[in-house]
């Protein structure tokens, strides 16, 4: 990004402050800082994808939904795939501890279900 791109608006990292840049593509709309004091560091960055926001409808034993919300006999879901508990976002580590409770409740009912000992 070059100097002459940055806004010359005050910097806010609470709020979104409006500082953007102009003429680069994409534009930035907001936080945008000049990078003009060395030393500079790069780092190495690589994305990914917690857990879907939509998925699976469960019921309280982990069991999958039908389109009428009737149990599908045989079908359990955890983790990820089940859908329906965040929306548009989610504190850290929630995705985890979801996917820990359906993990324990789906087992224990496909357990109870075929005649199995839940622990």
């Amino acid at each position: 990004m070059t100097h002459a791109a940055v806004s010359d608006k005050p910097f806010n990292p609470a709020i979104l402050d409006g500082k953007g840049t102009r003429g680069i593509t994409p534009p930035e709309s907001n936080w945008a800082q000049k990078l003009d004091t060395p030393p500079y560091v790069g780092y190495g960055v690589t994305c990914g994808i917690t857990f879907t926001f939509r998925g699976l409808r469960v019921d309280l034993r982990g069991q999958v939904q039908d389109i009428e919300d009737r149990p599908i006999r045989g079908l359990y879901a955890a983790g990820e795939l089940v859908g329906g508990l965040f929306y548009h976002n989610y504190p850290g580590g929630a995705g985890l501890m979801a996917g820990s409770v359906f993990g324990k409740a789906a087992g224990e009912s496909a357990a109870a279900d075929i005649g199995g000992k839940a622990t």
